[in-house]
């Protein structure tokens, strides 16, 4: 979308906005100086990310405020920074400092919850994939500033091959166009790993909110304000503003609508995934630390393991998985002890087969009824097989020590529980568009 460079004036120094870019700039740093400062830790990604499959647990929830925080690399946190530089002094003059930050987290929060909603559409191992980014509530900004100043020109502009290029255009139109990306990228499935959907909760938050956050008076005051300084010589009149044009006003509401309509589905429609396993993993690979999550659905666990992201750790459940330690029908509701136990497993990729040992130095573990493990932690040695080129490799003595631990969780109720508070914001962002955009308005379109 190119860098959009604003020209709207705002009268009082941008207290909060700076704050939240200094805040997260520490935050960045604090997170990434292990990797040079270019690329945030595992670690940290798998300790604040948001993981949408642990929403139902009260004892997680610490992560829908700490993901907002953290961010995947240089650009993340230069870009994300950079919007809400250009953006949010302007919503910050209108809100005053302490209704701005209400907004920011609570649109923040609000990109949680339709990011749980819509994680289906990415299958199963979606729920398990950390999000990070202050992009859900920066986005709430954005859809605040669309409120207030659709009117106002924006330079954008694009970089084409090593030229740019820029152009002068509304607010609206660059705001908006950005807005039915995010929600035509979510639909067709094809922004990989980026929380395409939690980009437009965010969004509409920040303008279902308004109602709840803005303060009459200084936007009364404030609109005068604005409407004296556009006046070529001095007019004594009541300041009237026009709001969006009727085009934009149709283009949005029809954006917003097929939110609407995504959520009632999810809601009323949603194929029944029953219940899943949720595998919360903390582990040293040869001495490195990780954490990471997973998510398995019975009777399939070979192939949900085989989808797991994290090479390490899909080698870490495939080892424990082939010598049935992940789920064993024998040791329903029974604790499992093992000691030096020595194994010969024969790998499969493409058509390359290779046997790897497997040593279990030990392992101590509990089972539910299905004979999944519970909680179980150990230590094992094997080899690993590496294929490139045609080439196949191996390497030997690789020691893994892990804590695995599972809940069942019903990933249908949650979703469809979620979903109901997407349809609400996402209902009240089209009541404002279509009710309220005139009273809002600083910069009629």
């Amino acid at each position: 979308m190119g860098f959009p460079i604003g020209d709207t004036h705002y009268r009082r120094r941008p207290k909060a906005t700076i704050g939240l870019i200094l805040v997260n700039v520490v935050v960045y740093l604090m997170t990434s100086y292990e990797n040079f400062f270019m690329t945030i830790s595992n670690y940290w990604v798998s300790s604040g990310g948001f993981v949408p499959a642990l929403i139902s647990e009260l004892t997680q929830l610490y992560r829908v405020f700490t993901s907002i925080f953290l961010h995947a690399d240089i650009f993340h946190i230069f870009f994300n920074m950079y919007f809400l530089y250009i953006f949010g002094r302007a919503v910050e003059d209108v809100l005053g400092s302490f209704r701005y930050l209400l907004l920011y987290f609570a649109s923040g929060i609000s990109a949680t919850l339709f990011h749980v909603t819509f994680s289906f559409l990415g299958g199963l191992t979606s729920y398990a994939i950390p999000a990070i980014g202050a992009s859900g509530a920066i986005s709430g900004v954005l859809g605040a500033y669309l409120i207030f100043y659709p009117g106002t020109s924006l330079t954008a502009c694009w970089i084409f091959f090593v030229f740019p290029a820029c152009f002068s255009l509304r607010a609206s139109f660059y705001l908006i166009l950005w807005f039915v990306t995010q929600v035509l990228y979510g639909y067709a499935r094809i922004a990989g790993s980026v929380a395409v959907f939690a980009h437009a909760g965010g969004f509409l938050a920040g303008i279902a909110l308004l109602p709840a956050v803005i303060d009459r008076s200084r936007l009364k005051e404030l609109k005068f304000m604005e409407y004296i300084r556009s006046l070529p010589y001095l007019i004594f009149t009541y300041p009237k503003t026009r709001g969006f044009s009727k085009a934009s006003k149709i283009i949005l509401s029809i954006v917003i609508i097929s939110v609407i309509l995504g959520g009632f589905y999810i809601i009323t429609a949603l194929p029944e995934v029953g219940d899943v396993k949720v595998l919360n993993l903390q582990y040293t690979y040869d001495g490195t630390p990780y954490r990471d999550y997973a998510v398995i659905r019975l009777p399939n666990v070979e192939n949900y393991i085989a989808e797991t992201p994290l090479t390490t750790t899909r080698i870490l459940l495939s080892r424990l998985n082939a010598v049935n330690l992940i789920r064993n029908e024998r040791y329903r509701n029974e604790n499992v002890e093992l000691e030096n136990q020595r194994y010969t497993l024969l790998l499969r990729v493409g058509n390359i087969r290779r046997n790897v040992s497997l040593l279990i130095n030990y392992f101590r573990g509990y089972y539910d009824s299905e004979g999944f493990l519970t909680y179980g932690y150990g230590k094992i040695t094997t080899q690993i097989l590496v294929v490139q080129e045609g080439q196949v490799y191996i390497i030997d003595n690789v020691i893994y020590q892990f804590t695995i631990s599972s809940k069942t969780t019903d990933l249908s109720e949650v979703t469809r529980n979620v979903g109901y508070a997407s349809v609400v914001i996402a209902t009240g962002a089209l009541l404002v568009v279509l009710a309220k955009d005139r009273e809002y308005a600083l910069v009629g379109e």
